[in-house]
């Protein structure tokens, strides 16, 4: 399952890697930890008989627009407190395993395992999101992690120097759409660019060349073999992949990549 803003998201993955998604659970608005663990254990007992759970953190650097550090938030450290002292076989009334992974950890694997870099040794992942940008990579099956199981520190590409500023600040969403007043969401930019307005045409090969100036330097470091673009942005790849040259770059292809990659470490 996946801990969201807004929602619990969750989905059975069975042996055949086949999702099979439930409704999302509405959290409220600011929601404390108590509620949250209350949606997780109705979504759990949902669920019926399984034989593992894995829990997807929200990213720091993605899902809270609030925070512009980049850095974890107090919600999210909240969590992964309760998360770490929850006795979960008296929560749920059951014993079964269960692991708790980081979300652009868990949207690599699942892209791994059953997506557009299927099979893939060396793969990294740059999910960019609407406050934020997130980074991760895995090598021969093991993800790069610190101590916490978040990316390790030269896995992060939200802190890294674009433009005058940082990665997390220059290249996502929200930043993409200041440069555009008369646009209201990503959905509308990539629209208009697509119907042809050469303005939006134009924002989208900028934001590509920075993209592209900022995974060369990466990249350099990691030596990734393919690298999967997630987040809203993937959609619009197409508008500005040729400045992207030859950088290995592929759109992440799994609805459901995270919920897919959350089951995988059980495998």
């Amino acid at each position: 399952m996946a801990i969201g803003d807004k929602a619990i998201r969750a989905a059975i993955i069975d042996r055949a890697d086949c999702a099979h998604t439930f409704q999302p659970s509405p959290l409220p608005p600011h929601a404390d930890c108590a509620a949250i663990l209350r949606a997780m254990r109705s979504a759990i007992a949902a669920a019926g008989a399984i034989d593992a759970v894995g829990i997807v953190l929200p990213s720091p650097s993605i899902a809270a627009d609030d925070y512009e550090t980049g850095s974890t938030t107090p919600r999210e450290h909240d969590l992964i407190a309760a998360l770490q002292e929850c006795d979960w076989p008296i929560e749920l009334s059951c014993a079964i395993p269960l692991r708790v992974i980081h979300h652009c950890n868990a949207v690599l694997l699942g892209e791994v395992h059953a997506g557009a870099v299927q099979g893939c040794r060396r793969a990294a992942a740059v999910i960019i999101g609407h406050g934020g940008v997130d980074s991760a990579m895995i090598i021969d099956g093991q993800l790069l992690c610190d101590p916490l199981g978040a990316p390790a520190a030269i896995v992060r590409i939200a802190d890294r120097p674009c433009r005058n500023g940082r990665v997390a600040d220059t290249l996502c969403g929200r930043a993409l759409l200041s440069r555009m007043p008369d646009t209201h969401s990503l959905a509308e930019l990539e629209t208009r660019a697509r119907a042809g307005d050469f303005r939006c045409q134009r924002l989208w090969t900028d934001f590509g060349l920075d993209l592209a100036e900022t995974l060369q330097a990466w990249q350099a470091d990691l030596l990734p073999d393919q690298i999967i673009l997630g987040g809203p942005i993937a959609r619009a790849l197409p508008l500005f992949r040729n400045v992207l040259g030859d950088l290995p770059v592929v759109a992440a292809t799994l609805p459901d990549a995270a919920l897919v990659g959350a089951a995988t470490i059980f495998a």
